[in-house]
């Protein structure tokens, strides 16, 4: 009865201690969200949810597709579509082609280990905006990479034109990911056991035959998960693409295009288009946690001790 009281007591704490952010969760996430789901599906100009006022007002709310089908169909969007998911892809590959490398010494090479971690480490504790702006000023017209190409070595014609462009938040984003892509590897590496390379090593294989034949291999379901969890990331980001993308009025992504509208409701923009942008990147974000999630648990099973990338 001791026991079956003191598990009693402990459920009782577990719930008062989980309580807060429970409600939390559920007033700033769930609620919200479902509201922005309902309302994408609203055929009325209005800004809030008519049905609140009274339970008559939910017949005339006139559900539709409509701003769904608009978002899959008008060349626009579409082409925010492929330029969110486009961005998303090249980013995450790069960061697995040019990290992995690092990844590794990360995790193998102790000695090397304080030096490689600081400096992939660093560049992550300034701001995102002040790496951004950095970026932008660098490559600009009159920027350090222009005047030496254009007016001191003159090997360009014209200064180069970075800004406004699908490369420019691909450079971006890659400065703001680079830390995260590698630490996630560099944890994946440690997970594999060291004794598998010396077995490698014993029966003659270089440390180069062994990363490419024993350890990629074994890390390649791993690997896939950090690349879809990069993608996922880079969708929601906007700040490169609002800074060096040039804008509403240069290559526009998902979360900037949401962004963009809202600024404009109420001039060109409604509610419900919004939302159901709103959803959209909810829906393309969340569906790859899911494949994240599967690819983790299918590939290592028992030995995660919880979420380990």
């Amino acid at each position: 009865m001791r026991k079956s009281g003191l598990i009693s007591r402990e459920t009782w704490l577990a719930w008062l201690l989980v309580a807060p952010f429970t409600l939390m969760l559920l007033g700033l996430l769930v609620a919200p969200f479902l509201s922005i789901f309902i309302k994408s599906f609203s055929g009325l100009a209005t800004f809030g949810l008519p049905f609140l006022g009274s339970p008559e007002a939910l017949g005339d709310m006139q559900p539709t597709a409509t701003h769904y089908i608009s978002i899959l169909t008008e060349p626009h969007n579409q082409a925010v579509i492929l330029n969110t998911l486009g961005i998303s892809a090249v980013v995450a590959t790069l960061l697995m082609l040019i990290g992995v490398g690092t990844g590794y010494y990360m995790a193998r090479h102790r000695s090397l280990a304080p030096t490689i971690s600081a400096i992939v480490t660093y560049p992550s504790l300034a701001p995102a905006v002040t790496i951004i702006f950095g970026i932008l000023w660098f490559m600009s017209p009159t920027g350090p990479v222009n005047h030496i190409l254009f007016q001191q070595l003159e090997w360009i014609d014209e200064p180069l034109e970075f800004t406004g462009t699908f490369t420019a938040i691909v450079v971006g984003d890659l400065a703001l990911f680079a830390t995260l892509a590698v630490r996630m590897m560099a944890s994946l590496f440690e997970m594999i056991d060291p004794a598998l390379e010396d077995a490698s090593a014993s029966l003659g294989a270089t440390e180069r035959e062994t990363f490419f034949n024993v350890l990629l291999p074994l890390a390649a379901p791993g690997l896939a998960a950090v690349w879809v969890f990069i993608f996922i990331r880079t969708m929601v980001a906007y700040v490169a693409a609002l800074v060096l993308g040039g804008g509403a009025k240069g290559v526009v992504v998902l979360p900037l295009e949401i962004f963009t509208r809202i600024q404009s409701l109420g001039i060109s923009g409604t509610m419900a288009q919004i939302c159901a942008f709103a959803v959209v990147l909810a829906a393309i974000t969340l569906a790859g946690r899911a494949l994240y999630l599967f690819i983790v648990r299918r590939a290592f099973r028992d030995r995660l001790q919880g979420e380990i990338l």
